[in-house]
């Protein structure tokens, strides 16, 4: 696919990129651990005729994605080449950098989504439209639970339904014990009620008897998906869960690039597969990913890796090109950081993201949210 580059005719005079921190609301607990920072780097890519495009790239090192100075090695690496380049070129240099460097694919992904909300903007097409004309206006989106202690998962569990969201994931492997774990599963679903969605997302923290024993014993609650029960690496055993439960199983950090998703399609360990723009290396790739498994007859959905507001923003537009949407997407995440970066935050109403009807993505940056948790813009030099 060639994404409409060719008519702009307009060579890239401008990048640079801006390092950010910002606190979680509250501590996220994940079986990899508790966060209570997000960290990563706003990338700006503006060409002669003055239209400039954002993007993010922000690594999750704790999922393997390299450090925060990993990736703004690569972010400097990547922006030596793309000055004087039109964006068909600036593309290709991208699609021809591996994704297994420590932080190369949250750098991608930054500049890959710069490029396509540049040329989404030319084009007077929201990014999504732009994708693919018969992009959604609108996506489904789940709640995300990562409270550690079990009251506080049952309050926000309730919280989030109350207020209209239909579907709540909730992180799992965090608790000490197999009957532990089953108790806070249960609680959890107690205080959503019958009606809402209940989803267990492990991060591969369990092994796979643990895991058929724990699926078996929560299909009592109603689950309707559970992502990533065992260690990534391990498919043979994801294949075996699947086998041996009657819960769909979704592969996130196992099926992160276009390669490990292959993969994962190749092994039939997954009913559904999980898509990252942030570990897929940027939104064509992400593109590549559903393609793939839409051939294979696998279903698909779109998360955040907990961005600021253009990561969002981006994995959104992806969200809106899925050919089905039987699940709810992983994109109301915003509320989970103290700022998003952003002068108007993502629109969720009941449950529902809306998408910017504005050119490209559709976002601006906050100035004075900048100035509190972000640096100074990197510009880059020859």
């Amino acid at each position: 696919m060639d994404y409409h580059w060719q008519p702009i005719h307009s060579p890239i005079v401008q990048v640079d990129w801006l390092p950010f921190r910002i606190p979680y609301v509250a501590a996220f607990t994940t079986a990899h651990g508790q966060a209570t920072v997000r960290a990563g780097a706003i990338v700006r890519v503006g060409l002669a005729n003055g239209l400039v495009g954002l993007g993010e790239a922000a690594p999750l090192p704790e999922f393997g994605g390299g450090t925060l100075d990993d990736t703004l090695a690569a972010v400097a690496h990547i922006a030596r080449w793309l000055p004087g380049k039109f964006l068909a070129e600036a593309a290709a240099l991208l699609d021809g950098l591996a994704l297994d460097a420590p932080g190369m694919s949250a750098a991608l992904c930054g500049f890959d989504t710069a490029l396509l909300d540049v040329a989404a903007q030319a084009a007077g097409l929201p990014l999504a439209r732009f994708l693919t004309v018969a992009a959604a206006r609108s996506v489904p989106v789940n709640a995300t639970v990562g409270a550690a202690d079990t009251n506080t998962a049952c309050r926000i569990a309730a919280e989030a339904v109350q207020a209209g969201f239909g579907t709540v994931k909730l992180k799992v492997g965090v608790a000490a014990t197999p009957s532990a774990e089953l108790a806070r599963i249960a609680a959890v679903r107690a205080a959503i009620g019958e009606d809402a969605q209940l989803r267990l997302d492990a991060n591969g923290a369990w092994e796979v008897e643990a895991a058929i024993a724990i699926i078996r014993a929560a299909e009592a609650y109603g689950i309707q998906l559970v992502e990533q029960p065992v260690a990534p690496h391990d498919l043979a055993g994801m294949a075996t869960v699947r086998a041996a439960v009657h819960t769909p199983i979704a592969a996130d950090e196992a099926a992160g690039t276009p390669k490990q998703a292959a993969a994962v399609l190749a092994a039939g360990a997954a009913d559904t597969l999980v898509v990252k723009p942030m570990m897929a290396g940027g939104l064509r790739r992400g593109c590549e990913i559903i393609a793939r498994a839409q051939a294979a007859h696998v279903q698909t959905l779109v998360t955040t890796t907990i961005d600021a507001g253009v990561g969002v923003a981006a994995a959104l537009h992806l969200a809106a090109t899925l050919p089905t949407m039987p699940f709810a997407c992983g994109l109301a995440t915003g509320g989970l950081l103290a700022s998003d970066l952003l002068m108007h935050p993502i629109d969720i109403r009941n449950g529902t993201a809306i998408l910017p009807e504005l050119p490209g993505l559709g976002v601006r940056l906050d100035d004075r949210q900048l100035a509190r948790y972000a640096g100074v813009w990197q510009p880059h030099t020859a």
